[in-house]
């Protein structure tokens, strides 16, 4: 959660600097900020309930994660991050802040997640493959239905 510090930093220096801000009320940024909060601690909860204490610390390379959370997102510690740190651009309600969160996120998670997804697929071929077309990476999928 490093990044969650960098958009900190930024999205204060911003306000600081008294560059423009986030064009909605105070009140409203904070019960969105709140909201982000709760959801990403609640995802990053969920995500590590979800996996054993083996396979968190990597001593166990060879389990595929499909149950809890990840039986609807592939990446709910990274969401959860994303989550947080968009948290702390809207607490700031710092439009520097939001597009530093996009941006870093964007590109530090998406490589992240790509570079995960090739290691599970060499790691445990057909099953991550079938996994991976059933779970959303960072948004559930919608059941589909077979057209009658």
């Amino acid at each position: 959660m490093p990044w969650v510090i960098v958009i900190i930093v930024v999205s204060y220096f911003a306000n600081k600097y008294g560059l423009p801000l986030l064009p909605i009320s105070d009140w409203a940024g904070y019960l969105v900020c709140a909201f982000l909060v709760m959801a990403g601690m609640s995802l990053a909860a969920l995500g590590v309930k979800a996996v054993s204490l083996k396979v968190l610390a990597g001593r166990d390379p060879y389990t595929l994660v499909t149950k809890g959370i990840y039986s609807y997102i592939r990446n709910p510690i990274c969401l959860s991050c994303i989550l947080l740190s968009l948290s702390v651009a809207m607490g700031f309600k710092s439009i520097i802040g939001l597009i530093a969160a996009i941006l870093v996120l964007a590109i530090v998670y998406l490589r992240i997640a790509l570079w995960e997804e090739r290691e599970l697929k060499r790691r445990f071929g057909q099953e991550y493959c079938d996994y991976k077309n059933k779970v959303g990476m960072y948004i559930p999928r919608l059941p589909r239905t077979a057209n009658k």
